[in-house]
């Protein structure tokens, strides 16, 4: 929808002709029409949250999207079976990006991107490093693999007559404290804006006010645009109040291409405050990190945020949400949770994986680590970071860039004595769609989806039968077997298997089906109808 509706863009060169006070009374009224549309989605998304319960009789459309297992929405009943999460698995040559230069210090932070960009050819990684007691820069490496980095000497930012790899130096580009992320918009129809940078923004010595979230300082959401993404123009210092500490941002498809941003917030809940808030420790150590949702069309207007997540009783006494980078995934939405255990002597962060069906309501439903904390002597000890964006496929494989570090979370800073403090990028992988797996052991279990709807001649799934089977067959809306569908996978472990069934699902009498899978030693993590 952004990059169709051309009457935007007209609308945009016509605010830039007005002047300052004018802009600021066109923003306000945007900000209170973006205000609005985030509450009605907010409603539609609760009200239509109930479908499990108020529509069970309705059929799922799963288009061509192929159907996981990570919530249970797709799942009518089963038996013997379980879910299993499948954590990713490090590259064994980790870390691939590390500190080497004098203005990187002692850590490169994944609080930047990578892409493939198809247009060069080449991986593209921002990460940020040069990190000084009031700022932090952007830097810039390229890979023709993606696992073997180069830093370019580039004449943007030279330290003592050498070039470097920085394209923004700490404490130089405004208010900036830390980059965020770093998007390629390629819908974009402006040349100089077909980069775009986050970053947070904070403002200093400030009166202090004690009913703000820094007293003394002003944080908020910056934006910059390059056409290269080396050369940047700041557009904004503060383009939002409401997002104060690390944001990841997602293009979403579903809605029309639009900007979602979910960034920091505190927010202390209050059953967390009533079960938590006795230990000597927690007015010292426990502000409430938590995750708020900002949408834009533009990446320069930005809707106020509104709660997304924070941690909850299930969680281990302590927990902030420090984070959570969220990106598009088989018709969900998929979110790298942060998990930050602040109790003093602990001070930890992992990655958990959260899901949900409207980027609005997140669940977690495996409480254990999808990123595992690394082993003692390991560079990725302690705390681990997301790179933002969604993972690049190669393949059937998908890439993740994250972030480690071998020493704790402040307070405790209790670093791995076998090594000095330091922090590195590394690359972890998972094979397409192998997020959770339902399995049954040799005794066999039943899984059987709600109806469904699709279009398709063929039932392909993504399994591990290399020593099983796996038994699949459709079911009218009643239950009852359908003649010519019946049919057997087994001694392979493939993510794209074609099931081979004697009919070709085109010439079912009704496409609203149910399907039953039976599993005997056996592991099935994805379905899809091409």
């Amino acid at each position: 929808m952004r990059h169709s509706e051309s009457w935007k863009r007209d609308f945009s060169i016509e605010m830039e002709s007005r002047s300052t006070t004018s802009r600021r009374r066109s923003r306000g009224w945007i900000l209170s029409i973006m205000r609005l549309r985030s509450s009605i989605l907010l409603a539609f998304a609760a009200f239509f949250s109930l479908g499990d319960s108020t529509y069970a009789n309705d059929a799922i459309d799963i288009g061509s999207h192929r159907q996981l297992f990570i919530d249970d929405y797709i799942i009518a009943e089963s038996d013997n079976v379980m879910r299993r999460l499948h954590p990713v698995a490090k590259h064994s040559g980790n870390p691939i990006v590390r500190p080497e230069h004098p203005w990187e210090g002692r850590t490169t932070v994944p609080q930047g991107s990578v892409i493939f960009d198809a247009e060069e050819r080449i991986y593209k990684m921002w990460y940020t490093t040069d990190i000084q007691s009031k700022g932090k820069g952007l830097a810039y490496c390229t890979s023709r693999d993606g696992i073997r980095w180069e830093k370019p000497e580039l004449d943007i930012v030279i330290r003592d007559g050498v070039k470097t790899n920085l394209v923004i130096s700490a404490k130089t580009f405004g208010y900036m404290y830390q980059p965020y992320f770093v998007l390629k918009d390629v819908e974009e129809s402006d040349p100089d804006r077909r980069y775009k940078l986050a970053f947070l923004s904070i403002q200093r010595d400030l009166p202090r006010d004690e009913n703000a979230t820094h007293p003394g300082t002003r944080r908020g959401l910056g934006i910059a645009f390059s056409p290269d993404g080396l050369h940047w123009t700041k557009a904004e210092d503060f383009a939002s109040d409401d997002i104060i500490d690390i944001s990841h941002i997602m293009v979403d498809p579903y809605k029309g291409g639009e900007y979602a941003i979910y960034g920091r917030t505190l927010k202390v809940l209050p059953e967390i405050r009533k079960a938590w808030g006795h230990h000597d420790w927690f007015e010292d150590v426990y502000n409430g990190r938590a995750v708020v949702r900002s949408v834009s069309d533009d990446f320069l207007e930005w809707a106020p945020a509104d709660f997304i997540m924070g941690p909850d009783l299930e969680d281990p006494v302590s927990t902030q949400i420090y984070s959570m980078s969220v990106f598009p995934y088989e018709g969900l939405y998929l979110g790298l949770v942060q998990r930050y255990i602040s109790k003093p002597g602990i001070g930890t962060i992992d990655i958990q994986l959260a899901v949900s069906r409207d980027g609005i309501h997140f669940e977690r439903p495996f409480r254990e680590a999808f990123f595992r904390l690394g082993e003692i002597g390991t560079w990725d000890r302690f705390m681990l970071h997301s790179m933002s964006g969604p993972p690049i496929a190669v393949g059937d494989e998908l890439r993740f860039y994250y972030g480690g570090r071998n020493f704790r979370h402040r307070p405790t800073q209790i670093a791995d004595a076998a090594n000095p403090p330091e922090g590195n990028i590394g690359l972890a992988t998972l094979l397409k769609d192998r997020f959770v797996s339902v399995e049954a052991s040799f005794d066999g279990g039943t899984l059987i989806t709600k109806p469904l709807r699709f279009e398709g001649s063929a039932l392909n799934v993504n399994c591990n039968v290399a020593f099983g089977k796996l038994e699949a067959r459709l079911l009218d809306r009643n239950g009852e077997p359908i003649d010519g569908y019946e049919a057997t996978v087994e001694g392979v472990d493939l993510v794209d298997c074609s099931v081979p069934f004697d009919k070709s699902l085109a010439e079912l009498p009704s496409q609203e089906i149910k399907i039953e899978f039976v599993l005997y030693n056996a592991q099935l993590y994805s379905f899809s109808v091409n």
